[in-house]
């Protein structure tokens, strides 16, 4: 019979504790890491079906974590723990590619249930969240209605204001992206108003939404 593996992240030690007692089965196996940077280190020579991945990481690291997921081609689901009752603070997981979330009010108790839901294919999702999803589900297609006639403006970037768009895409700031090209702040910004005038874009966001229609 095949085990399902699952890495939970999280800082907490006590918390750690508790998630191998109570989610230890016959047919799980548990392994235990402290931070994102721990866990991708452990998940190469072991096979990762499922991480559990606190909300509560530091710098962002649970969005971290799934942008390296995909960089790297790791298949493994995503569970977002300790999140607010609140769809705004949770959305921005379940757009960058997590599967499913429990709410810091519900405990660990419920990591098990969510788990069994995930691996059927039904995440638990409350009435309130669904109704956020499906809300920002007809956004994202009005966006794209609207990317569509012009995607192929992309062809008329330079080389550069290409790599600019790329970096725009990850929401870094004009200083983080001088500092990655190597070039001065106002080159920046000169390549950022070339990008969004030839793209017809009219803020940094929409070019990251942009990005993200194309690919």
């Amino acid at each position: 019979m095949t085990r399902f593996h699952i890495f939970v992240i999280d800082e907490n030690p006590e918390r750690l504790r508790q998630a191998a007692i109570l989610l230890n089965t016959s047919l799980r196996v548990i392994h235990l890491a402290s931070s994102v940077h721990e866990c991708i280190a452990r998940i190469g020579p072991t096979h990762c079906d499922l991480i559990l991945a606190s909300a509560t990481l530091p710098n962002e690291d649970v969005r971290k974590l799934l942008k390296r997921l995909r960089q790297q081609s790791i298949p493994a689901k995503v569970i977002v723990t300790g999140l607010p009752n609140d769809p705004k603070q949770i959305l921005p997981y379940i757009a960058a590619g997590a599967v499913g979330y429990v709410l810091a009010q519900e405990g660990i108790g419920t990591w098990s249930k969510q788990i069994d839901a995930v691996c059927r294919g039904q995440p638990l999702v409350s009435p309130l969240m669904a109704a956020a999803m499906m809300g920002h589900l007809t956004k994202l297609s009005h966006l794209a209605a609207g990317f569509a006639p012009h995607a192929q403006r992309q062809a008329t970037l330079t080389t550069r204001e290409h790599e600019v768009l790329l970096l725009l895409g990850e929401g870094h700031a004009n200083q983080v992206i001088a500092d990655q090209l190597i070039i001065a702040v106002g080159t920046v910004k000169n390549h950022v108003h070339h990008v969004l005038t030839k793209l017809n874009l009219n803020s940094r966001k929409a070019a990251g939404m942009y990005l993200a229609y194309v690919k």
